[in-house]
């Protein structure tokens, strides 16, 4: 498996200061995120996120040039916390059934945490435009490439019973079950709360690696 390389889509800034542009860029994510959640990015304006960000419009683009700029730092804020909490979950010396295990939890257990969040960054992304939306989907492929590392590991080792064709699909259908937590949960938490949620799918991808 290769690695994909991100091309990452710039936003720009007319400040100099690497130091202020992170600090005033963390508060307009903040307030957006809010103001996101509540409106939806279309029937939000500038002008409102500005406000809650304690600046004027005018402020606020110096540290962003478009709207479309804040949609894109937020759905990278968002999915940076799910990449942090996934990452920081094994080592690369575990047991390979545990780690995936341990990935799979951490995955499903940020979502959970931020699940608001997580529905807003999957709906609006396609409002983002061609390089963005590719540059931002490069991450997503960064955690897909993540779990099938760690199932690769588990099949050199020959604890993973699964063929090499399997392995880009088990790793999907455990991102897709994590967002599935966040889109369906009006549904799923009638029967399942998130560490039941968790412990039937470990036992239900044990079955299959193993």
């Amino acid at each position: 498996m290769s690695e994909t390389q991100t091309e990452e889509y710039i936003v720009a800034t007319s400040v100099k200061n690497p130091k202020r542009v992170e600090k005033r860029r963390a508060e307009i994510i903040d307030a957006a995120v809010k103001i996101f959640s509540e409106k939806g990015y279309h029937a939000t304006t500038t002008k409102e996120i500005a406000e809650a960000a304690g600046m004027n419009v005018g402020t606020m683009f110096q540290y962003v040039k478009t709207k479309q700029d804040i949609l894109y730092l937020v759905c990278c804020h968002i999915h940076s916390l799910i990449e942090k909490a996934l990452y920081a979950a094994t080592s690369e010396n575990s047991n390979p059934l545990e780690a995936i295990k341990k990935d799979m939890t951490a995955l499903f257990e940020i979502v959970d945490q931020v699940s608001d969040y997580v529905v807003l960054m999957y709906q609006e992304t396609a409002s983002l435009d061609k390089e963005a939306r590719r540059s931002f989907l490069q991450r997503e492929q960064r955690l897909r490439n993540h779990l099938e590392k760690q199932i690769q590991r588990g099949i050199d080792s020959g604890v993973f019973k699964v063929s090499q064709e399997s392995v880009f699909l088990i790793a999907d259908d455990i991102l897709v079950q994590s967002q599935m937590w966040a889109f369906r949960r009006w549904s799923l938490t009638n029967k399942f709360t998130i560490e039941k949620y968790i412990a039937t799918r470990s036992e239900l991808l044990e079955t299959l690696l193993t």
